[in-house]
């Protein structure tokens, strides 16, 4: 299936910040399996959307950036969601914001006339568990391409109006990949 506008929250590969006395039983292993940076761009290399929307945080904003270039793809914007909230790695200044990452390929699909100007590339909505995204980021995504087939990579959950593909939600969506830890 063809999808124009395709929505990633890739599984970066990282670990958890350090140990602390109040968290003993907290491994430094994700609760999650990531993946390498070739296998999240072979995965968005699978569906050659138009438009892409990524989501990486600062340690991996410019490969991200990078992946979706090599790709084909050309940044449009990158909008900041405040998460009102965040980790103080090494107890130093608080991380309260992620990156969403708007990219397309030429020529630019061209979005609903009546969202025109109407968002700003700051989301604001308090981050509620660890890697959900914020609504107001779907609803944007939505509005700007309410006819278009679209699809979300690594979901968490189902919505109305999305095909999702991930290891946490059950999917009928199959990419043609072999990967490890992922159900493919």
């Amino acid at each position: 299936m063809k999808y124009k506008v395709l929505l990633a929250d890739p599984p970066w590969k990282q670990t958890k910040g350090g140990l602390r006395k109040t968290r003993p039983n907290q491994h430094k292993d994700l609760d999650y399996p990531t993946l390498e940076l070739n296998d999240i761009k072979e995965i968005i290399k699978s569906q050659d959307s138009p438009i892409l929307f990524l989501w990486t945080i600062d340690k991996f904003l410019f490969d991200a950036q990078d992946i979706a270039e090599t790709l084909g793809y050309k940044l449009h914007a990158r909008i900041i969601w405040d998460k009102e909230n965040g980790i103080a790695p090494a107890f130093t200044i608080r991380y309260s914001h992620e990156y969403l990452l708007w990219f397309y390929k030429s020529p630019m699909e061209e979005i609903c006339k009546s969202f025109r100007g109407k968002f700003t590339t700051v989301l604001r909505e308090k981050a509620t568990k660890h890697s959900k995204k914020p609504i107001c980021s779907y609803e944007l995504i939505e509005s700007l391409y309410p006819n278009c087939k679209r699809l979300e990579l690594f979901a968490r959950d189902k919505r109305k109006g999305w095909d999702v593909w991930g290891n946490e939600v059950e999917s009928d969506i199959k990419l043609n990949l072999v990967q490890e830890n992922y159900d493919i």
